[in-house]
């Protein structure tokens, strides 16, 4: 793992997105977004964007030994600590990890009895051609599930990272905090995969927690996984910013505020 860095938060930007990042955020999630698609032993799965993979591990599990489970992401390193962590796990079903575009996935039609992805449509380029995409490779009757940020005045934290970030940097750099959360209307989401070609859309907006040590260990985590350089003074400024304004999330269990994720499903 990389020294820490002047954020003072070890590892690289993907190990900081996986050790860090995963269990703060995305974990809560993997479980209610699988329960969406009903798995059973045998199924064949593909995970869309799938990062480190933590869900395509989980969805491992649920498959067995005669299912098949595809990691599909477009991103070489979060690939390469996908295989790594992989290995260090006894999984019931092999794992096939493709690197790769989901407006291009790499697979025939009718391939996969289920289809999942988390966290990501909002960052595709064409999210109905995605969709569609992802649809192709469903079997007749297959499952899609996915999860989106609902909206970011549901979530104090984003907000306050955004209002620092961009009194700080201007509206450019704080934008990654909007994009995160751009999909937030339900409305938006269900028109989307009902464009896309779907039947029996379902989309339900629905409320979580994010968990940090404390306001300063989740500024110093994402300025550390953007790699933002800056100086000292600017830093202890955004820390203690985010600090006053999540300050009344802060308790025993450290920093835990609430965020709205959107979760839909369809069939095929």
């Amino acid at each position: 793992m990389i020294e820490p860095n002047e954020w003072q938060i070890a590892g690289s930007w993907v190990e900081i997105y996986e050790h860090i990042f995963v269990p703060a955020m995305i974990e809560e999630w993997i479980s209610p977004v699988v329960a969406l698609v009903r798995l059973r032993p045998g199924n064949h799965v593909l995970d869309v964007a799938c990062g480190t993979g933590a869900l395509t591990r989980y969805v491992a599990k649920s498959v067995g030994v005669n299912g098949r489970v595809v990691g599909l992401d477009l991103n070489s390193e979060m690939l390469s600590v996908a295989r790594a962590l992989s290995l260090d796990w006894l999984s019931v079903s092999s794992i096939e990890w493709r690197e790769g575009d989901v407006c291009a996935i790499p697979f025939a039609d009718e391939t996969f009895d289920a289809v999942l992805s988390t966290f990501a449509l909002m960052f595709f380029p064409d999210r109905v051609a995605a969709l569609k995409e992802m649809r192709r490779v469903l079997r007749p009757g297959g499952r899609m599930a996915l999860a989106v940020w609902g909206a970011m005045n549901q979530c104090p934290g984003q907000t306050a990272m955004k209002e620092s970030w961009e009194r700080h940097f201007g509206a450019d750099e704080a934008a990654g905090f909007v994009r995160q959360h751009i999909l937030g209307d339900p409305e938006i989401v269900h028109g989307l995969i009902h464009e896309a070609g779907y039947n029996l859309v379902s989309v339900l907006p629905t409320v979580g927690a994010v968990r940090f040590l404390s306001p300063a260990h989740l500024v110093r985590s994402y300025g550390a996984l953007i790699g933002k350089q800056v100086d000292a003074q600017t830093r202890a400024s955004l820390i203690e910013e985010v600090s006053a304004a999540l300050q009344p999330y802060v308790g025993e269990d450290g920093l835990v505020y609430p965020i709205e994720a959107i979760l839909a499903s369809a069939r095929k």
